[in-house]
């Protein structure tokens, strides 16, 4: 009797250096009384800036984490600029400016894994049904939306148990948006839960290569 391969949905993203964690977290902490869903934490809800959603065989782990280090091995830590806050569906984030090396991290992810993906995540199929556009397009391509020109790096600090009502007024506990800026120091890869959160980290790997 065969034994059956499990499947699990999965987040490759890149993740934040110590000084960078530590400002995220507490401002997760802060946004806590407007009655959050989550409130990260490392070893529980990891911060991270999501690359590439996708379903994996749980047979294929260990081929995935091979390609993710040799990834990591030949990229340089990210410095990013933080541009916005951006609250929507009961989120609240910190989003990035997009530069030409998180765009060639993101690229190299998915050229790796997107053969190897098990079909696409259930949330993402349910999404695709009502996508048009480019949206549709990365949909069938990747089983995933925020690829190209659509990636849309950020960090989520939380979200909302009711909803965008609490998000303007959460919005003003925040420290102004450049406290945010900081390192990305590594990749990894972590099995999702609820809310698009990191609940399990698989695998984590340096970007060893020096700055250009």
């Amino acid at each position: 009797m065969s034994s059956v391969n499990h499947s699990l949905p999965c987040d490759v993203v890149i993740l934040p250096g110590d000084e960078l964690v530590e400002k995220v977290v507490l401002a997760s902490q802060k946004l806590a009384p407007f009655g959050s869903l989550f409130t990260l934490e490392v070893g529980r809800y990891f911060p991270h800036a999501s690359l590439f959603m996708l379903q994996l065989r749980e047979d294929d782990i260990g081929m995935v984490k091979k390609l993710l280090a040799d990834i990591a091995r030949t990229s340089s830590p990210l410095s990013l600029k933080a541009s916005r806050f951006d609250s929507s569906q009961g989120y609240i984030d910190v989003e990035y400016a997009r530069t030409e090396s998180i765009d060639n991290v993101q690229r190299r992810v998915i050229t790796a894994l997107n053969t190897i993906r098990d079909g696409m995540r259930a949330k993402d199929a349910a999404r695709m049904s009502e996508a048009t556009g480019l949206a549709l397009e990365n949909f069938r391509r990747y089983g995933y939306k925020y690829v190209g020109e659509l990636f849309r790096p950020h960090i989520t600090f939380t979200r909302f148990d009711d909803g965008p009502d609490h998000a303007p007024e959460a919005r003003d506990v925040l420290p102004d948006i450049s406290v945010f800026d900081g390192a990305f120091v590594k990749l990894g890869l972590f099995e999702m839960g609820d809310n698009g959160t990191c609940v399990r980290k698989i695998a984590e790997f340096d970007s060893q290569a020096e700055p250009g």
